[in-house]
């Protein structure tokens, strides 16, 4: 796997990435490519790709909760039966419970391979001492999180609803816009056909404010590549953990906004690269921040300073 180009792309997490350090958006996209391998012959490499997939207990319960809903919907679509929620916690507080294992093992740096979809927790390798009351209260908040999709309505509706009817569930799109030529990925917790148009459901666990980038990006995504007209497009954002489903419509002046952002944001990136055909990147080039706080949550906090 290490013989992959590593070809470029844009999306709404790359961008905020960007924004946040450039240097730990060296380390995420360029200076940990190919360290999947766990005996790749840079070690640096190698500790940069495991670290970049560290994440914090948040990530955690809201990636946990991600995929538990994936599976009740993707079983429901697939059965036309509906799984319990006391199952469906039941098996979420199994899988926490193994992951945090795991993770506390520190078992993700002996895996060889792809890490995408293993359990490792920055708690754990920064050893931040976080309390057994905390974990609790992370399981809890994920089971509340699952409570409340249950009771939002949408597995009825989608277990009303013809299979062809389904556009997304979780799936990952590279998508090619008419306004420019790179990979744009967008990823759809849930789509699915309403009528003449398309309902965007976008799944939210925490009580962070919500990045209206995203839901511009969903909705320039169902105009280009659904061909379905702006006012078809309906785009529900439900917090699991907070006050349920808030509807996002945007205007055709916004999204012409935001196709400037994404080409401005694109143009900053490879104008970055010491070589943008080929995707390369210098280190060097790109710099620190100098906001201490972004630096204590850092993965890349260990061996940041030892490099340059």
């Amino acid at each position: 796997m290490s013989d992959f180009k590593n070809e470029f792309s844009w999306s709404v997490s790359r961008d905020s990435l960007f924004k946040e350090c450039r240097r730990k958006y060296y380390y995420n996209y360029y200076g940990s490519w190919g360290g999947w391998d766990k005996n790749h012959r840079d070690k640096t490499t190698r500790i940069l790709y495991v670290l970049k997939n560290l994440q914090n207990r948040w990530q955690w319960k809201g990636s946990t909760v991600h995929h538990e809903i994936e599976k009740v919907l993707k079983e429901l679509v697939s059965t036309g039966d509906l799984v319990s929620a006391e199952k469906s916690k039941s098996r979420v507080t199994e899988l926490m419970r193994s992951d945090f294992r795991f993770s506390r093992d520190g078992l993700y740096w002996q895996k060889d391979g792809s890490l995408r979809n293993v359990t490792a927790l920055f708690e754990h390798e920064y050893k931040t001492g976080t309390t057994d009351e905390v974990w609790k209260q992370t399981h809890d908040e994920a089971i509340k999180c699952l409570d409340s999709f249950f009771g939002s309505g949408v597995p009825e509706v989608i277990k009303k609803l013809p299979k062809e009817k389904i556009i997304s569930i979780e799936s990952m799109t590279a998508s090619a816009f008419s306004f420019n030529p790179e990979k744009v990925f967008v990823k759809l917790d849930l789509a699915y056909e309403s009528g003449d148009g398309v309902e965007i459901v976008d799944w939210k666990t925490g009580a962070g404010e919500s990045d209206k980038l995203q839901f511009l990006v969903y909705t320039i995504f169902a105009y280009e590549e659904l061909e379905v007209p702006l006012e078809q497009i309906s785009l529900t954002e439900y917090n699991l953990l907070g006050d349920g489903p808030r509807a996002h419509r945007f205007s055709a002046h916004e999204l012409n906004d935001a196709v400037e952002y994404v080409n401005e944001s694109i143009a900053k990136m490879k104008g970055m690269l010491a070589d943008p055909d080929e995707n390369t990147a210098v280190m060097t080039d790109f710099p620190r921040t100098d906001n201490e706080r972004i630096c204590e949550t850092c993965s890349f906090k260990k061996i940041c300073f030892e490099l340059d």
